[in-house]
């Protein structure tokens, strides 16, 4: 589908979020749900698509690095010194966290999933006719394109264009400081990103978000020489709670709605596909923080 943010997407799994460095509460059981879905579905088809990494996580300033210091969790690995950062190519006067990550291969993972669904006489391309299914469950899952959907189009989603670019890259190190770069495994290359905006979401890759991307890299300098192969935009469904919307229409009891997973799909879209199932296969109660009705108009 054009402008999907999947098909772009870099895939990191991070678990520590923007600069107070705190973890989701669900995180844990997003990566289990994770874990559980990928070695399944990897196993049957012989490919693997989640890969575990070390992200070296840039620390900004001195009260950063402390809430660092001050950590402890599993997911924090270890600590470098301004110096030993160096040794990497990185420049950061703070030093750098060392933090258990992962990376998924979505866009592979989307192709694989087709091939499999086809194989099984499962995937069909056609418009979607009310008429044909209203004797079948149906389940929404179109992005952000469910702002034209009129049975759903009056939820609280908050799109956002994001843009990413694949380069050739001296650096073999996955560094984020909020903006990422992460080496792709047995190459050259690596994806850099991402950019977050609001209006003209189908504009297609910008000079502007580029250069932008670019300059919030400084903690890799060498970076700014690197040519870019690919450049690529695709839009995130998020939502204005920034939480995501899943359940069942008020009115038409055999439509259902999967959306809003933002910047965080690659992360809590098992666990959800999860809840949403048990929801409509045994009657399981939605979380409120997730269910379609939290908000009073829907």
């Amino acid at each position: 589908m054009p402008h999907s943010a999947t098909r772009v997407s870099a895939g990191l799994i991070n678990p520590f979020i923007g600069p107070k460095l705190n973890i989701p509460e669900d995180f844990s059981a997003c990566m289990s749900a994770n874990q559980h879905f990928f070695k399944n579905f990897e196993r049957k088809v012989g490919r693997n698509f989640l890969e575990s990494i070390e992200l070296y996580r840039v620390l900004q300033s001195l009260n950063q690095k402390r809430k660092w210091n001050d950590l402890s969790h599993e997911y924090k690995k270890g600590y470098l010194s301004k110096e030993e950062a160096l040794k990497f190519g990185i420049i950061s006067e703070f030093g750098v966290g060392i933090t258990a990550s992962w990376k998924l291969n979505s866009s592979n993972f989307i192709n694989c999933s087709r091939e499999v669904l086809r194989s099984n006489g499962n995937y069909l391309e056609e418009g979607f006719d009310p008429e044909k299914w209203r004797n079948h469950q149906v389940i929404f899952c179109e992005g952000f394109r469910v702002n034209s959907n009129k049975w759903f189009m009056n939820l609280p989603l908050s799109p956002a264009q994001g843009e990413v670019l694949t380069v050739n890259s001296n650096y073999r190190v996955n560094a984020s400081n909020g903006t990422w770069h992460l080496a792709e495994k047995g190459t050259s290359l690596a994806k850099i990103g991402s950019t977050w905006k609001h209006e003209n979401l189908e504009s297609g890759p910008t000079c502007s978000a580029r250069q932008e991307i670019l300059n919030k890299l400084e903690f890799l300098p060498d970076l700014k020489n690197s040519p870019v192969v690919l450049h690529e935009s695709g839009v995130r469904s998020s939502t204005r709670d920034r939480h995501p919307l899943i359940g069942l229409h008020s009115e038409m009891q055999n439509y259902y709605l999967f959306n809003g997973f933002g910047s965080r799909g690659c992360t809590t879209i098992p666990l959800c596909a999860k809840e949403l199932t048990d929801f409509i296969i045994d009657g399981a109660n939605l979380p409120r923080n997730k269910n379609l009705h939290r908000f009073p108009s829907n």
